[in-house]
């Protein structure tokens, strides 16, 4: 129900901006603005920026990652899993060669100790992205985790 409220707020102050002649924001403004709060762990205002880029342009790939991050980072709770993970997936959707979509995706599953599907996950962000040395590493630790989960104490 926030984030609803959070939506509208933003569609209302973009509405208004246009209304009193001002210059709407630009996809990229809105963009850097939600990176800019990323960086700053300013959460829920990244969140509303980058909502707000998706709105302006929905077909945009790396808003969606921004958002995805912004969950993330703003807790773990399963909302925001649910959340971010939606966000990952409409990225790689729209730009199948976007390493940070899988690399964020990858991390929802390793979170929730789903380790088969996240190196599936990354083993479909190397094919299609290409060779990433950041996909790549994440591979391997990833293979490292999931070995030493499914391995029993010997008697």
């Amino acid at each position: 129900m926030r984030k609803i409220h959070k939506t509208f707020l933003c569609l209302a102050l973009i509405i208004g901006l246009c209304a009193c002649g001002q210059k709407a924001p630009t996809w990229q403004e809105q963009y850097d603005l939600g990176v800019r709060y990323l960086s700053e762990g300013n959460y829920e205002d990244a969140i509303i920026a980058f909502t707000a880029a998706i709105e302006i342009d929905p077909k945009w790939a790396p808003a969606y990652v921004g958002r995805g991050d912004a969950y993330v980072l703003s807790g773990e709770t399963e909302e925001n899993l649910t959340a971010a993970k939606a966000d990952f997936e409409k990225a790689i959707e729209l730009d199948e060669t976007d390493a940070e979509a899988y690399l964020g995706l990858a991390d929802i599953y390793i979170r929730q100790g789903d380790y088969d599907k996240a190196l599936e996950i990354l083993r479909d962000g190397i094919e299609k992205a290409g060779e990433n040395q950041v996909i790549t590493d994440k591979l391997a630790e990833v293979e490292d985790l999931a070995g030493s989960n499914t391995d029993s104490p010997e008697d």
